[in-house]
């Protein structure tokens, strides 16, 4: 036992004095991913619950090995519906947006290589929350304020729900898709694509 921990300790030092970066790992795959990144293989979601947090950095294009998918390791998706949510700090290269999500969901290509697209879905207590929430939100990336206006005015005249797109202030690509049902779910979902 002290000669494989000895070992893997000599491999470890070896990597970081040549600038390598090193991910703690199982057989479910990594528990981090690359840079900042968090890991969303089946042990990566585990760490993140565990620890309440993830960080996704967009500021550059990202590929799912990034996110700690390597020989084979598949994208699982992050859902605590009914728990505490993930506090989900995503790194532009003009500032960070932070969401408080309840599911958190990686769209890799055809490829299986490139990340698409990142969802993260936040639930509000109702429509007032929802609406704050939003414009709050919209502001910070940069969504059209004529179209975040004219969403904000239709609210409480039965299920509502839009698509905001285009908020690009943080240096990525921020799509708002609030739906709100008046006696049922008040969900924010970020749709967030990396530059390039």
């Amino acid at each position: 036992m002290a000669a494989s921990v000895r070992a893997v300790a000599t491999g470890v030092a070896a990597l970081a004095l040549t600038g390598c970066s090193a991910s703690l790992g199982s057989s479910d795959g990594a528990t981090t991913g690359t840079g900042d990144n968090s890991s969303f293989t089946a042990a990566g979601v585990e760490h993140i619950e565990d620890e309440g947090r993830a960080v996704i950095d967009l500021r550059a294009p990202i590929t799912a090995t990034d996110l700690g998918a390597g020989d084979g390791q598949v994208l699982r998706d992050v859902d605590v519906r009914g728990e505490d949510p993930i506090d989900v700090t995503v790194r532009g290269s003009r500032g960070d947006l932070v969401v408080p999500a309840d599911v958190i969901r990686v769209l890799v290509g055809a490829d299986g290589s490139e990340v698409q697209s990142i969802a993260l879905f936040e639930d509000q207590d109702d429509t007032a929350a929802l609406t704050t929430r939003l414009k709050t939100v919209g502001d910070t990336v940069g969504v059209d304020g004529s179209a975040l206006d004219s969403y904000v005015a239709s609210v409480g005249e039965g299920r509502q729900e839009v698509w905001l797109n285009g908020g690009e202030s943080l240096g990525f690509t921020v799509g708002l898709h609030p739906v709100d049902e008046p006696d049922g779910e008040h969900v924010l979902e970020y749709q967030l694509t990396a530059p390039g």
